[in-house]
């Protein structure tokens, strides 16, 4: 293992604790809510160490692929926040039609209108160049 990889792997396990702590929160609460889904030991611990280690070894293969630091400050930090909270919104839009009893119509147009607006800051503010560094 080269002195780089080990850098990555070492930085990615220290990051993935939130991965595994948000998990074990996270798919509890899934269990209790959805009805096809029995809350065993087998879901209640299981999906938690599955959802880390897909998040972990994901996140390990994209910085050994790309060579970025996948931080915030960063281009593909950036990209990838954008898309974890475009895909986060739609969640919590579809929770909101089906358990919240909210209105679907309001709740899409909301949803839309938002992520179009963020894509639109997003294309605007976007930094270019590798490695470059984002202010805003």
């Amino acid at each position: 293992m080269t002195p780089q990889l080990r850098e990555i792997v070492r930085t990615e396990l220290l990051r993935s604790v939130v991965w595994f702590g948000a998990g074990l929160v996270g798919w509890p609460l899934v269990t209790m809510e959805v009805s096809w889904l029995n809350p065993t030991p087998l879901t209640v611990f299981g999906l938690p160490v599955v959802t880390w280690t897909v998040l972990t070894a994901s996140a390990i293969g994209i910085r050994s692929v790309t060579e970025s630091d996948l931080r915030v400050q960063t281009a593909g930090g950036i990209s990838v926040s954008l898309a974890l909270g475009l895909m986060l919104g739609g969640v919590a839009a579809v929770y909101l039609v089906t358990r919240g009893g909210y209105p679907a119509q309001w709740i899409t147009l909301g949803y839309v209108a938002v992520a179009a607006v963020t894509s639109l800051w997003y294309w605007y503010v976007h930094p270019t160049g590798r490695g470059s560094t984002a202010t805003t």
